[in-house]
């Protein structure tokens, strides 16, 4: 025979009751995990992708600083012209390994349809060793190589450079040992 008393229906109704409140706190607080470990996830790949570009930042920077205090580098100061008298620039010139490193000092920008171009003059004669935009920092700029070279100049052209420099828009020049 089954008991039916109200009691045991009340007590059967009250143990439903706090399973139910149990299987609610346990999805809240299950819920809250999810999002909180997520949030960690984001997080933790923020910080990985600020290390790796501080990483990439702190290497490119040790690159640089081994080219410029390197004994075989010879700097170039380039002083503005009468075109621009402000405009400076240096060349890092390892002429044992030909490598050529522009850092801009002070250039002003350009319009769109304009680019700054580096020459050597080689026996007095014109190398084009790359053309550049104003950068936005005092960044090494990796130019053409070269082995010889007896100056250097910074002419304004049109945008992707010239076969010969423009020299009415000499922005600055600076020769070896100068």
């Amino acid at each position: 025979m089954q008991n039916t008393s109200p009691k045991n229906g009340a007590g059967l109704r009250n143990v439903t009751a706090i399973l139910l409140l149990v299987l609610l706190v346990f999805l809240i607080f299950s819920f809250r995990l999810y999002t909180q470990n997520d949030a960690l996830k984001r997080s933790n790949s923020e910080l990985l992708t600020k290390f790796l570009s501080s990483d990439s930042l702190l290497n490119k920077i040790a690159d640089e600083q081994k080219i410029i205090s390197d004994t075989s580098t010879v700097v170039v100061n380039l002083a503005g012209t009468k075109n621009a008298p402000h405009s400076s620039a240096s060349v890092y010139w390892d002429s044992t390994a030909a490598a050529v490193y522009l850092v801009v000092k002070n250039m002003p920008e350009l319009p769109s349809d304009a680019q700054y171009q580096l020459w050597a003059l080689i026996d007095g004669k014109p190398a084009d060793l790359g053309i550049f935009d104003t950068p936005k920092d005092k960044v090494l700029l990796k130019m053409k190589d070269t082995k010889k070279a007896d100056a250097f100049a910074i002419t304004i052209e049109k945008k992707g450079g010239s076969v010969s420099p423009t020299l009415e828009k000499m922005q600055s020049y600076g020769k070896k040992g100068l």
